[in-house]
């Protein structure tokens, strides 16, 4: 079994809309059965935060789409715990590398 992991920015698809969000997914790739993802996903945007949002599909930079679940949510807060449910797709096929974060490359100054 392999456990891919994904963190990085995804569109969000729900209800004709697409909303940037940060996704912080774990997936789950058995030698025999079907594979799975769970995961988190943060946005500042307040069409997430609105708690509207039940189900939908996820794309990855890469074009790599799912659908899931919501399986918890806080209503006013901008975090989401989702479940995929998407049998037709498989987290093996998630990108290679976690994107660096948007500061990786600033050079810090020295210290000392």
């Amino acid at each position: 079994m392999t456990s891919p992991v994904y963190r990085g920015p995804a569109l969000l698809l729900a209800d004709g809309l697409e909303i940037p969000v940060q996704a912080e997914l774990t997936g789950n790739v058995p030698e025999v059965g079907l594979p799975g993802w769970t995961g988190m996903l943060e946005s500042d945007d307040t069409r997430f935060s609105a708690g509207t949002v039940r189900f939908g599909r996820l794309r990855l930079p890469d074009g790599w789409e799912g659908g899931f679940a919501v399986m918890r949510r806080l209503l006013g807060v901008s975090t989401v715990w989702v479940r995929g449910n998407d049998v037709e797709v498989s987290p093996a096929d998630w990108p290679r590398t976690t994107p660096a974060p948007p500061d990786a490359g600033r050079k810090r100054p020295a210290t000392g």
